[in-house]
């Protein structure tokens, strides 16, 4: 979750360089962030709470150093927890992506030992750690594979030595990237942080050890320290698509690009999606995901069924094992996600191939550790997506899901149609005629408590996601639910004034889902139909066009901007919402 960037080489304008790395990694966590670097033979070090954005620092040039942006998970949001953490000496420091799971019995040796501990965090115990390793005679890498070792969990760990100059990193599961350039190194969470400086990048593998320094970057086995030549990929080094450009804030910006992405998607992913449709079509599915990606999967169970015929499981990968021993051996898994980073989906990806299972994945990011570990992908091509609220990458896998199975069906052109029909859709939707009603809405419901959203049918998964967006950025507590489960205990949660989300699309469960709208109007709520067509019923009614099976891309549309409207009007960042961080690869 925590964002991390480093670099060693030549002197340099270090602080403002990392403070620009780790605001490009804010998404990754923004409640607090910290840099140090090397003072000769000292460590400087500047800590801050909250967002970096319109910070400066008084650390400037040096020839090493690196900053971190933290998701808090152990320990409170304070400057003694943010990282960096330094040993006790002074000369060492770290910063960590993770949970170290035995930190209680490492932190209580070291404490036996004499060691003086800064902060709550879990993550302290490496510096002190590398601080005995060090202090037996050991180099930096040595010492940190040794370390290492002892962690138990899913993390990433970068130290720096200011008496050798070096940086030395290593990760299990969490990402990192590196790369060298002439006379020096970098390194981070994310190669987006890094396209500004590098032409060629190393992601780093489990049981790899990076050495930096002004030499450039090494790679070794942790196990063996014996050198490794690592797969390089080439950046794309242009960096448009992750600026800011006219628009106010990246989550508008992101659902700005969606009609374009979609209309990319159909041209350019056409192979990748056949290729996968010739093992999806002969062989048992379990689509898995998280958050926004769980619901574009359980959309894709119903266009499955509607489109191909065919039955596929849907299953939340943080679920996943208890269901893996139901694979069959000619089963396949395909794993849902933006970031490809997800720890929840990337420990059920792996559960699956211990059972035998083919792997597929449809990933936003490309190299990412998904793509990296799976057969056959579908790579959305939707660009980078820095809003922490998924908007472009659900709607291209809604797409992606709705190609596949009309590939599968031997209908791809069918369904390229509905997807650029839907694209064409949303680009009229954004128009701003259209978005006046939305902020309208918002403007209507921005103070309420509660909001519920329902459908039926290919619509429930998008109430679903609705309340999902909804609730992420406004904090208005949402919910979605399937509409004929409103009498089986549900409506007691609607009172006078409730505000009501409706999904009514032109199809067989229209009239059943406004049965439903006339129990919550009946109980006083306040009825916002969306759908093509007016109804009675409605107190406002959302036009979205006619899309066929391709309504869930249009129906998205209006909660992301009911949400982010609603956001601006309560004082959120629609960006950066309370608790939460785009890449979550923490358990």
């Amino acid at each position: 979750m925590c964002g991390v960037f480093g670099y060693v080489g030549d002197p340099v304008d270090l602080g403002d360089r990392l403070l620009s790395g780790l605001q490009t990694l804010e998404y990754r966590g923004y409640d607090s962030w910290g840099i140090a670097l090397a003072r000769d033979q000292a460590i400087a070090v500047d800590k801050r709470i909250g967002r970096i954005a319109g910070v400066s620092t008084a650390l400037s040039g040096s020839d090493i150093g690196f900053g971190h942006t933290r998701w808090a998970t152990h320990g409170g949001v304070t400057e003694p927890n943010a990282h960096p953490h330094l040993d006790c000496s002074g000369r060492l420091a770290i910063v960590h992506n993770g949970i170290i799971e035995n930190h209680r019995d490492l932190r209580a040796e070291l404490l036996a030992r004499g060691h003086a501990f800064r902060s709550a965090t879990d993550s302290e115990v490496v510096a002190h750690l590398l601080e005995e390793q060090v202090g037996q005679g050991r180099n930096l890498a040595s010492a940190v594979a040794n370390v290492f070792a002892r962690l138990q969990g899913l993390n990433a760990i970068v130290a720096m030595d200011v008496v050798s100059r070096q940086l030395v990193a290593t990760k299990h599961v969490s990402p990192l990237v590196a790369g060298s350039v002439d006379r020096g190194a970098y390194i981070a969470s994310d190669a987006l942080a890094l396209r500004p400086h590098l032409d060629q990048v190393v992601y780093l593998e489990d049981g790899q050890l990076a050495l930096m320094d002004r030499a450039g970057l090494r790679v070794v086995d942790r196990a063996t320290l014996q050198w490794i030549e690592p797969a390089r990929v080439t950046l794309d080094r242009n960096l448009d698509d992750a600026r800011l450009g006219d628009h106010p804030h990246f989550m508008a910006k992101e659902m700005a690009e969606q009609p374009a992405v979609l209309e990319r998607l159909v041209i350019h992913q056409r192979p990748q999606i056949e290729a996968m449709a010739e093992a999806v079509g002969s062989t048992p599915t379990t689509l898995i995901g998280c958050g926004t990606a769980l619901n574009a999967a359980l959309t894709g169970r119903y266009l499955f069924a509607r489109i191909a015929g065919a039955g596929v499981d849907v299953v939340a990968a943080s679920e996943f094992a208890s269901f893996a021993p139901l694979l069959r051996p000619d089963g396949m898994v395909l794993a849902l996600s933006q970031s490809g980073e997800t720890v929840d989906v990337l420990e059920a990806v792996k559960a699956a191939e211990s059972y035998g299972a083919r792997l597929g994945a449809i990933v936003n990011t490309p190299h990412s550790s998904l793509d990296r570990l799976v057969d056959l992908r579908v790579l959305l091509g939707a660009g980078p997506e820095q809003c922490v609220l998924a908007t472009k990458s659900y709607t291209a896998k809604v797409a992606t899901l709705l190609l596949l199975a009309h590939a599968v069906r031997g209908s791809y052109a069918e369904g390229a149609a509905l997807v650029v029909r839907a694209a064409e859709a949303l680009a009229r939707m954004l128009e701003p005629g259209s978005v006046a009603e939305i902020q309208q809405l918002a403007n209507r419901i921005h103070s309420s408590d509660h909001l519920f959203v329902i459908g039926r049918g290919l619509a429930y998964p998008s109430a679903l996601e609705a309340a999902l967006k909804i609730k992420e950025v406004s904090y208005i507590h949402a919910e979605g639910f399937a509409s004929g489960e409103l009498k089986h205990g549900v409506i007691a949660l609607v009172s006078d004034g409730t505000p009501c989300l409706v999904y009514a699309p032109a199809d067989e469960t229209r009239a059943d889902v406004l049965s439903g709208a006339a129990e919550l109007k009946s109980r006083g709520a306040f009825i916002v139909g969306i759908g093509p067509e007016p109804d009675p019923i409605f107190d406002i009614h959302l036009a979205v066009p006619e899309t066929g099976d391709a309504s869930p891309i249009v129906n998205a549309l209006p909660a992301q901007l009911l949400g982010y409207h609603t956001a601006l009007l309560r004082g959120n960042d629609p960006d950066r919402p309370r608790n939460l961080a785009k890449s979550v690869t923490v358990k």
